[in-house]
């Protein structure tokens, strides 16, 4: 259900939206926890502070994918402009989501957290209405905490690290045989680390 293509520069995740754009939302929503767990480099959050240097917009979001979200109005935005986001909606209905070059048990580790919290339809519903309240200003903020703070930083109302641990642990609870390759992730967020502490000289792909 995910299509996955791997370059020198970056790794993307590419998945179908559904007619609600509620999969668009929820990884939006999702997005500054995955960031903050994924992105490596020989700084901490380098590929998102290099994506913000490109953007169209600020902290590397298109500002108002929630109140007032408009399919047509967002695609319009993009006549005049390359898209350069880390998170980009296709005409096709397809989502693009873009992130560093990252080791194999890693992709497969963001990969589940993407089958299984957004694509698959229960947890979808479950964490949509978890969420109901997020705005487009919540997210920004979200992305302004990590790129101070990391993985420590605070997000709604949790430390990043302890959201992954969370969204493992229903992973593990809810669809338990995709667990195993969420564990890494888990592991490293249990111990107050990111990706960026063990891989910052990974091989090009």
């Amino acid at each position: 259900m995910i299509d996955i293509k791997k370059n020198t520069d970056y790794i993307k995740f590419s998945f179908k939206n559904d007619e609600n754009n509620n999969r668009l939302r929820l990884l939006v929503t999702l997005s500054p926890i995955f960031i903050a767990s994924f992105d490596n480099g020989n700084e901490e959050l380098e590929f998102l502070k290099d994506t913000i240097k490109i953007s169209n917009f600020p902290y590397g979001l298109y500002p108002n994918f929630f109140e007032g979200f408009n399919r047509e109005k967002y695609l319009s935005s993009y006549e005049n402009l390359k898209a350069n986001e880390d998170i980009i909606l296709n005409h096709d209905g397809v989502i693009d989501f873009y992130i560093n070059p990252i080791d194999e048990k890693y992709i497969m580790a963001l990969k589940t957290l993407i089958e299984s919290l957004i694509i698959n339809e229960a947890s979808n519903k479950y964490w949509t209405k978890f969420f109901k309240e997020i705005r487009n200003d919540i997210v920004i903020n979200g992305r302004r905490s990590i790129l101070a703070n990391g993985i420590q930083a605070f997000y709604l109302n949790k430390y990043i690290l302890v959201w992954m641990m969370d969204l493992c642990d229903y992973i593990k609870e809810n669809n338990p045989k995709d667990y195993s390759n969420v564990k890494a992730i888990y592991d490293l967020s249990s111990n107050l680390k990111t990706i960026t502490n063990i891989n910052k000289n990974l091989p090009s792909n």
